[in-house]
């Protein structure tokens, strides 16, 4: 295994040790309960699936790069493409669920820091899946694309959207009168839990700062937040109505995903979360 500098537990701040334990504690459940419960979230998954597929390309390559793995419910879309995978994540609980998820051999996990993280070598494809938004140095991590990825390679990024009909929703924030008090207070519901969500521009203005070319947005997980058993969610449609609105949202979904980049960019206000994609010239390339 190659070596990888920067990337012990010691050398992370403490924000991040407070996000490791979080994620350590939530290990056990956090891949049934965010993406398979019930049709909500895995429709939910399947819209993140999707997007996934179609802007990692289909293409057989060397080497992959998973920043943030979790319970390795997306490293597999790597696993498919790349000859060599390599999964980063700050949660060794976390980790063991990846690692008894994901049995290929040519997948390779890694605990560390991702704003510390420095390989000897290059990657294919990059993918970061529900992370950076919990990373205050996304913007070094966003930074270092254009040394992480190859030559012609490709960066796919999802995170979540910071002016969306979405925020505010969920029963963790709202409901029950400690967490209403805490809002009303203007107390952080979990003061050691650090997540900012962050602007699309900032996000592209980041990767095209690294180098990054034919950079494109799209909303991810889209449709109204108001499924009873979805996660935090204003709970409006109870489950026997959930059928026809979750394929009215899957048809909406479909018909954004063809619209052009406008199109794209407006729907973001209905979405939950989005993606930025980009490549890094395969050589110098003059504009």
């Amino acid at each position: 295994m190659a070596a990888y500098a920067g990337t012990t537990p010691e050398a992370a701040p403490r924000v991040q040790d407070d996000v490791a334990v979080i994620f350590d504690e939530a290990s056990g459940y956090y891949r049934h309960l965010r993406w398979e419960r019930n049709p909500v979230v895995l429709m939910e998954k399947h819209q993140t699936h999707q997007v996934l597929v179609e802007e990692l390309g289909g293409e057989a390559v060397e080497t992959a790069l998973e920043i943030g793995c979790g319970p390795g419910t997306w490293t597999p879309l790597l696993a498919e493409r790349a000859r060599s995978v390599l999964a980063l994540d700050l949660s060794p609980k976390m980790l063991e669920q990846a690692r008894h998820a994901v049995t290929s051999e040519h997948v390779r996990f890694l605990q560390g820091d991702a704003a510390r993280f420095e390989p000897d070598t290059t990657f294919d494809l990059v993918m970061s899946v529900r992370v950076l938004e919990y990373v205050p140095e996304w913007r070094e991590i966003v930074a270092r694309l254009g040394r992480l990825v190859s030559p012609g390679g490709r960066a796919v990024v999802i995170t979540k959207t910071p002016v969306s009909v979405w925020r505010g929703t969920g029963r963790s924030r709202w409901f029950g009168p400690r967490n209403l008090v805490r809002r009303l207070l203007r107390r952080d519901v979990d003061p050691g839990f650090w997540q900012r969500h962050i602007p699309v521009r900032e996000m592209t203005r980041a990767f095209a700062s690294a180098g990054m070319v034919d950079i494109t947005v799209r909303p991810v997980i889209l449709g109204l937040p108001v499924y009873v058993r979805g996660t935090k969610q204003y709970p409006l449609i109870p489950a026997f109505a959930e059928k026809p609105a979750l394929t009215a949202t899957q048809a909406v979904w479909r018909w954004v995903a063809r619209r052009g980049r406008r199109g794209r960019l407006a729907s973001l206000v209905f979405a939950e979360s989005y993606a930025v994609s980009g490549r890094r010239p395969a050589t110098l390339e003059r504009g």
